[in-house]
């Protein structure tokens, strides 16, 4: 779970793993070692196969599929990011999505409220929506599971107890933390804590 520089590590054996559009706050360095799966980003979609890597930046909407039954086997590999994006295309849809991406971060429950975000940022709910759906490939409320499951891996990190971590980053309680970790990540809470706890 943890490699000896202190960065996370997960190995999947092999199963149809289907995640849900998910990002990650370091580069992802995957390892395809057996089978195969379709990777969805934002504008694109390609298949992955034994035998390639695949660098997923930072901050980056994606998801990983099943082609077939068969599934596939996986080691990925969590990194400081390479590099900052600093692309300026777009500015107007990208402060929007910044704005949207901040007033999320700010809330202190799961509640979404599309309607108040809109307001906030001075635009109508279906724009917000549609707008942030094109620049990430998830709609808002999706995001904002994301930005308060980080909150929580987080808190695990630090062995903090996973009731705790799961109300003090958002969460009803710790059954919706399990199954919204378990759907993006593939694994429960505590067994990321734990992984965590035996590297320390």
């Amino acid at each position: 779970m943890l490699s000896p520089s202190g960065f996370e590590t997960i190995t999947g054996a092999r199963h149809a793993w289907r995640f849900r559009p998910h990002f990650h706050t370091g580069d992802e360095i995957v390892q395809m070692l057996a089978g195969r799966a379709r990777l969805r980003l934002p504008t694109t979609c390609r298949e992955v196969v034994a035998g390639d890597t695949i660098v997923v930046p930072a901050g980056m909407i994606h998801r990983f599929e099943p082609v077939d039954g068969s599934g596939w086997a996986f080691t990925s590999r969590f990194v400081r990011p390479a590099t900052k994006n600093t692309s300026t295309t777009d500015s107007s849809r990208n402060a929007l999505g910044a704005q949207a991406r901040a007033l999320l971060a700010g809330r202190p429950s799961l509640h979404t409220d599309v309607e108040a975000l809109a307001q906030a940022c001075a635009v109508s709910a279906g724009h917000l929506a549609r707008a942030f759906h094109r620049e990430t490939g998830t709609s808002l409320h999706n995001f904002h599971v994301l930005l308060t499951l980080h909150k929580a891996k987080a808190l695990l990190r630090k062995q903090v107890p996973i009731i705790d971590a799961a109300l003090d980053a958002g969460f009803y309680d710790q059954a919706h933390l399990n199954r919204e970790f378990v759907k993006t990540f593939g694994m429960t809470p505590a067994a990321f804590r734990a992984g965590w706890a035996i590297a320390a």
